[in-house]
């Protein structure tokens, strides 16, 4: 049924395609005036000076920010269990929790209480601090954490525990431990204790401390402290043991160092050898730009020769340089020992190959247009068993001059060409004690 005008019922009539057409020509016109009005309001606003102004909206979603503390994880297979509110990571797990990471098979994520397990061989990345081990326990919230059976690296060496634990930014505790400085899977030495503290790029801190060789145990302390720094820092330096058909059981630089400020240091050290003695040293490094620098090496050693037969052995070497100013410095080399025994099993082929020493002093000062040298030199001839000194050695020289420089001041008067003018003269003097010790 239809409702006309009037609101009558009566047949929809037939409206003809011209009708048709006159009527959605008439319904465009009235949407583009419509949509005209619209644009041009729009214009006129834009225009109105007394409309405040919009800032400019952006024509894209801003980028989300990541919170520091957020808590990223990945696996190959990941479980989450809503009542536990736990997630299980499994196959090439992996989290990372700000400067933090653990890597293992299976990770168990505890949402509710901020904490993570690791099963298996797991490895825990710390700052620049890795750990591996077996089972790795880790709270998100104070960021401790606790491996069994770990090991890690420091930059001189390795420590082992059955259990370390991170209990500060920079510290771990270790249980039953080992530290060393041997490369080996099977470390050939190492130093074990019950409790390790391991401080950071600083130091370790042990007790009690015993130091084991190939399993053996050589001796103990009651606590040690041992220096892991970078560069030159005070403390007790990692001893090195070994075995030769020479000495036998050995222990090398059993030692102290000192750093005395920027530009001195001094190592105090001890070296046992179980068929041939010992030795015991200092050496000493110190520089002070543009004003001296040196160093010096001392030695006593016990030479076994045999059953109830030894000998003392000492060496001694120096050198120094000093700079005065003005050109004048102090140079001094001095070599002294025993005997030649005092090379006998060294390390350094020249040592055990030398025939002679030599001990030279100089000193340097300009004096009247050139310069004034006094030196000393001392030889030892170890094969011949003869020493020769010379003590003082004075030289002195000026260089060749004209000889009229000599008479006449003003250069100007030295255009005379005098058969003189071609005359020079130098000179030179020397002086020596030379004798036999």
């Amino acid at each position: 049924m239809f409702l006309d005008t009037f609101g009558l019922p009566g047949k929809m009539p037939v409206m003809n395609a011209d009708k048709r057409f006159g009527q959605l020509q008439v319904l465009i016109l009235i949407f583009l005036l419509a949509f005209t009005s619209s644009s041009l309001h729009s214009e006129s606003a834009d225009e109105n000076p007394f409309l405040p102004i919009q800032p400019d909206q952006p024509d894209s979603l801003p980028s989300a920010t990541i919170p520091l503390d957020s808590l990223f994880y990945e696996a190959d297979s990941l479980y989450y269990s809503a009542p536990e509110d736990k997630i299980r990571l499994s196959r090439l797990a992996q989290i990372r929790y700000q400067d933090s990471r653990i890597r293992s098979d299976s990770i168990i994520i505890d949402l509710s209480n901020d904490k993570a397990a690791s099963r298996g061989r797991s490895i825990l990345q710390d700052d620049t601090q890795i750990l591996v081990g077996q089972d790795i326990f880790f709270d998100f919230g104070d960021r401790t954490g606790l491996i069994k059976r770990g090991i890690s690296e420091f930059e001189q060496g390795y420590y082992y525990g059955d259990e370390i634990r991170k209990v500060d930014k920079r510290t771990f505790d270790v249980d039953y431990g080992q530290f060393t400085t041997c490369s080996s899977r099977l470390p050939h030495f190492y130093i074990q204790a019950n409790q390790l503290r391991v401080y950071q790029n600083d130091k370790i801190v042990a007790k009690p401390v015993i130091f084991f060789v190939n399993r053996f145990p050589v001796f103990a302390l009651p606590f040690g402290s041992f220096t892991i720094k970078r560069g030159r820092q005070t403390g007790i330096l990692v001893p090195y043991p070994g075995y030769n058909n020479v000495n036998g059981k050995y222990i090398e630089n059993i030692a102290f160092y000192y750093a005395f400020r920027e530009y001195a240091d001094a190592t105090l050290a001890f070296d046992y050898y179980e068929k041939t003695g010992w030795q015991a040293g200092i050496e000493s490094y110190y520089k002070k730009r543009y004003e001296f620098d040196g160093n010096l090496d001392a030695r006593l050693q016990k030479k076994i020769q045999g059953p109830g037969i030894s000998s003392y052995e000492w060496y001694l070497r120096s050198r120094h340089h000093s700079d005065f100013g003005n050109r004048r410095t102090f140079d001094a080399n001095l070599e002294f020992l025993s005997s030649k025994q005092v090379f006998e099993g060294s390390s350094d082929l020249e040592e055990r190959l030398s025939e002679k020493i030599t001990s030279s002093l100089a000193y340097k000062q300009p004096f009247l247009n050139s310069t004034l040298n006094i030196s000393g030199k001392y030889i030892d001839d170890l094969k011949n068993e003869r020493k020769d000194i010379t003590l003082p050695y004075i030289t002195y020289s000026l260089p060749s001059k004209p000889l009229y420089e000599f008479f006449i001041k003003d250069s100007r008067d030295s255009t005379d060409h005098g058969w003189w003018k071609h005359l020079s003269l130098s000179y030179s003097f020397a002086a020596a004690h030379v004798g036999d010790i």
